[in-house]
């Protein structure tokens, strides 16, 4: 059964695209965000925005739900 097993994978293992690109760094998720958001408070995103809480309103405002008329 084992060695079934094992051809079965075998045989998936055959029909997988080759992956010539670089292989992928195991580096976890965390850190991974962490540098981005590293990278992302150095270009100063949100520069446009001149009244943040004006903005926050808005962006929470309720929008209507089709089928949902009141």
């Amino acid at each position: 059964m084992q060695e079934e097993a094992l051809d079965s994978v075998r045989f998936l293992k055959s029909k997988l695209p080759k992956n010539k690109s670089k292989p992928q760094e195991n580096t976890p998720n965390g850190t991974k965000l962490a540098q981005m958001m590293e990278e992302a408070s150095g270009k100063n995103l949100f520069s446009h925005i001149k009244d943040p809480a004006a903005w926050q309103r808005e962006i929470r405002q309720d929008r209507p739900l089709p089928g949902r008329e009141e």
